[in-house]
């Protein structure tokens, strides 16, 4: 046990003693149950963390992802529709940990590779449609947040494979 983690658990035995001197029987049973259900479920997120890991094959296949999406993005010889370039773009972000995108910060992204569609909200809507994009809204007017879906991930994913793997000077996305 390193220093500083001997340091805190003293501390943490030291409040724990104080605490019980002073709570009642049944203060001290639900201060228990307490603990017992915040173990329990930070046992249960690095379980998920590390099945989440696995499944993705760990930073080294989730950064190799991001580095093919990338170059998706930037290789203008790669002519996308807009619903790809949007598509690419929120796949991108969710590799770099963002769980829901708006449309300024995709506008912003798309528009630095050169790939800005049109109209970014009629094709999340779009997506949405087919199951890809899952649009989170407070209203009519409100600001939408939205993300991929696991079929939009999954799409987002064979599309890159294609591309990067492709031969041709000239390439053609495939258009949905």
């Amino acid at each position: 046990m390193s220093m500083p983690e001997a340091d805190i658990m003293q501390k943490l035995a030291t409040s724990v003693s104080k605490m019980s001197d002073e709570m009642s029987i049944e203060q001290m049973r639900l201060y228990q149950a307490y603990v017992t259900k915040s173990l329990e479920a930070r046992e249960a997120e690095e379980a998920f963390m590390m099945a989440v890991d696995e499944e993705s094959g760990g930073d080294h296949q989730t950064s190799q992802s991001l580095q093919d999406t990338r170059q998706v993005l930037s290789d203008l010889n790669c002519r996308l529709s807009g619903s790809e370039s949007v598509l690419i773009a929120c796949f991108a972000k969710a590799l770099e940990g963002e769980e829901h995108m708006d449309t300024k910060r995709l506008n912003i992204l798309l528009h630095s590779y050169g790939r800005k569609p049109a109209n970014t909200t009629k094709i999340v809507d779009a997506l949405e449609k087919k199951a890809w994009m899952e649009i989170r809204s407070d209203g009519l007017h409100s600001h939408k947040l939205y993300r991929l879906t696991r079929a939009g991930e999954d799409r987002a994913r064979n599309l890159i494979e294609q591309l990067v793997h492709s031969d041709s000077g000239d390439r053609l996305a495939i258009v949905d």
